[in-house]
């Protein structure tokens, strides 16, 4: 295992070339600055065998910008520091947009607000249990009974599963953006704005609106030498998305905020916007 002090693109692909690294892994953030660092200065990272991404979703434009510089599938996970990993795509079990299947030992389900399965196809909340959960959080008995206190790992993820087994993830369900009655998927609305080749990175939330409860805005990073409009960007999703999902504001940034591990901070942009 090579370990890094801190993420760096290039120094990343240094230490694949230099010790012939075989897997990888990381955020979608961190896989979309390898992929720009390798087009502009290649290395020869022809030792990997594999690569996953997870801890945000790994949106279908970046999958196949990854395939084509890369000539890897990238294969999308399911985790979260309380149970990690839950599922996953691999080798002759692998479905583009989806988290994939759970690993063994691990059981998932999908349920409505009183704990019932709800059937294929349909988006409810994912809880999962298995030998690899964790015991509790530290100090703090009320929240472990939130969330395990049945056993299950409520995770306040939303997705959803098909008849073969898949899980689709479809948000955090505190983010999900109430429009007119509607609710609206953040990470749906980016993965519309990512398929336009001059959208590097975009974050989206809700915004409150005195008409429909809020309304849908984008904070989008532009691939250096591209341009669009906002006009442009909201036209081209309703090509991908219904017209009532797609943004009505766009806030152009030379960069998003982050965590420390590279996900785009959803609540920091609606704090800039409230700034704003």
């Amino acid at each position: 295992m090579v370990l890094l002090p801190k993420f760096e693109p290039g120094a990343a692909l240094d230490a694949i070339a230099e010790f012939g690294c075989t897997t990888a892994g990381g955020l979608p953030t961190m896989l979309l600055m390898m992929v720009e660092e390798q087009i502009a200065r290649p290395r020869n990272i022809s030792s990997l065998r594999s690569v996953v991404g997870g801890g945000d979703v790994v949106s279908g434009a970046l999958q196949q910008r990854f395939k084509e510089v890369f000539g890897l599938t990238l294969y999308e996970i399911y985790a979260m520091t309380e149970l990690c990993p839950m599922t996953t795509n691999r080798p002759g079990m692998s479905r583009e947009g989806s988290v994939g299947v759970p690993l063994e030992g691990v059981e998932l389900r999908v349920v409505d607000l009183d704990s019932r399965d709800v059937a294929d196809g349909e988006t409810g909340e994912i809880i999962v249990r298995g030998p690899g959960r964790c015991a509790g959080y530290w100090n703090d008995a009320e929240a472990t009974r939130a969330a395990m206190g049945g056993g299950w790992l409520h995770t306040g993820d939303l997705g959803a599963r098909d008849a073969d087994g898949f899980v689709w993830f479809k948000g955090r369900k505190k983010e999900v953006i109430i429009r007119a009655g509607s609710n609206i998927s953040p990470q749906e609305v980016e993965e519309a704005l990512y398929k336009h080749p001059a959208v590097l990175e975009v974050g989206v939330i809700g915004v409150p609106d005195p008409v429909t409860i809020e309304r849908v805005a984008a904070f989008v990073v532009l691939r250096e030498g591209h341009a669009a409009s906002a006009e442009d960007l909201c036209a081209f999703a309703k090509l991908h998305i219904a017209d009532y999902k797609a943004p009505e504001e766009i806030h152009f940034r030379e960069v998003l905020p982050k965590n420390p591990v590279g996900k785009v901070q959803r609540r920091a942009l609606k704090e800039m916007l409230g700034a704003q």
